[in-house]
């Protein structure tokens, strides 16, 4: 479902405007009508009508997915949730993007002082974020049933709550030397994140990726702080960085959650389809494309008009996508190019499911690739962290992404370890000083 337009248009709207929050967004109610999918319950067509039961079966319908079993007051999501006035949000969220470090995670005086001013201004709700977090459970609820009209403030919420702690970390590592203080603020960080990274939804899953690379950004500076040569941090504390990256690790959702949300939208998009709002599912970059090829007018007639035929190949296309993903990314590719080459092959025939091919399905390669570099990145790290700490981790040797083994170089007392297993494939590598040899404090 386009993860990375939709990223940036829902995320960037949101942080802007402050929509979609509440229950008077008239986008939001309108899409709500149709979340019990009454279009496709009433279908006559026999194989959407099995493909429907299926679903229905799985619990992988808008109004199913959304249900949650966890009681508010075990819900550390309920607690998260409440910290902030939504109207302030978007203010909150924008200064905070403005005071975090693009790429390194680096602080000139002037910059380090604004994050600390910024981090004591909203010290109550980091300290409640924390306190929630001693909950049992965390449920962020999306509302499925109002499609992509849904409230996506969790991902805000999270965004804030981790740049908190990384002003901390910021505060205790380049003001204190307190490299302790720093990794306290890093387990907090990666606790929220595993936890956004867990909600059923394309583009909260994918968000949650960007939030962890500058939860490793964090990382990074903790160990190279002052110099990487001549560090601060000790083994005992490397070790620990690895504990907590390797706890990501094993509480690391499955890839399927986020595309089985991402077919329950599909699903409510349908909706909009039969109720002649497909213009509702368009962002601004494809009406432009599809006013360029003079198609913009005809296709809410054209994909209507087909419009069980078109649901029928989506949700079967889905079906073996969320299948493939239990295989590792560089295996899984082969399942996505099937699926892309065979809507090329239909492009110019009247069996083109235009719904599904020009807004659905596009990029899906994309999106799971994202979830790949994600995998690939933290893998690295607990590798690097846990050889320099001198430990020997197991089942940390293939990257998810390319499916090559992870090249590790040691020399000059330092490990790096690349998360594609490719010097020449462009990504960095994450080094880390190696302290294997250092007696342990």
């Amino acid at each position: 479902m386009k993860p990375a337009a939709y990223i940036l248009a829902l995320l960037t709207l949101a942080w802007a405007t402050g929509c979609g929050r509440g229950e008077d967004d008239p986008r939001r109610r309108s899409a709500e009508l149709f979340g019990d999918l009454p279009g496709l319950s009433e279908t006559p067509d026999p194989p959407l009508r099995d493909e429907l039961a299926r679903l229905v079966d799985e619990g992988g319908t808008p109004a199913l997915l959304g249900r949650s079993t966890v009681a508010d007051a075990d819900n550390a999501a309920v607690a998260l949730m409440g910290l902030f006035k939504p109207h302030a949000i978007p203010r909150m969220l924008r200064n905070a993007r403005e005071i975090f470090p693009t790429g390194r995670f680096r602080f000139d005086p002037a910059r380090l002082e604004r994050a600390i001013h910024f981090r004591h201004w909203h010290e109550d709700e980091r300290v409640q974020a924390r306190a929630a977090l001693a909950r049992p459970a965390c449920d962020f609820p999306i509302e499925y049933t109002a499609g992509f009209a849904a409230d996506l403030s969790c991902v805000e919420v999270v965004r804030l709550c981790v740049d908190l702690e990384a002003f901390h970390a910021a505060e205790q590592l380049f003001s204190r030397d307190d490299v302790a203080g720093a990794i306290d603020s890093l387990e907090v960080m990666f606790r929220l994140t595993a936890h956004l990274a867990a909600v059923k939804h394309p583009t909260v899953r994918l968000e949650a990726a960007l939030v962890r690379q500058d939860a490793l950004a964090v990382v990074r500076a903790v160990v190279e702080h002052p110099d990487i040569n001549k560090p601060l941090i000790s083994r005992g504390q490397l070790a620990a960085l690895a504990a907590v990256t390797r706890d990501q690790l094993n509480t690391w959702p499955d890839d399927a959650g986020a595309w089985i949300g991402d077919r329950a939208l599909g699903m409510h998009a349908y909706e909009l389809v039969r109720a002649g709002l497909l213009g509702e599912l368009l962002t601004e970059e494809e009406i432009e494309r599809f006013e360029a090829e003079k198609i913009l007018d005809q296709l809410p007639a054209a994909a209507m008009r087909n419009v069980n035929r078109d649901e029928l190949y989506y949700l079967l296309a889905m079906r073996k996508v969320i299948e493939g993903c239990k295989r590792p990314f560089f295996e899984r590719r082969s399942v996505l190019a099937e699926i892309a080459d065979d809507l090329q092959a239909k492009r110019d025939s009247l069996e083109f499911p235009v719904v599904a091919g020009r807004i659905l399905l596009v990029d899906l390669e994309g999106g799971h690739a994202i979830q790949a570099a994600d995998r690939a990145r933290v893998e690295a790290w607990a590798l690097a962290l846990s050889l320099a700490a001198g430990d020997e981790p197991s089942g940390l040797e293939i990257s998810p992404l390319t499916g090559k083994k992870y090249l590790v170089e040691r020399e000059a007392g330092v490990i790096r370890v690349w998360p594609s297993g490719d010097r020449q494939s462009g990504d960095l590598p994450v080094v880390v000083p190696d302290l294997a040899g250092v007696q342990s404090e």
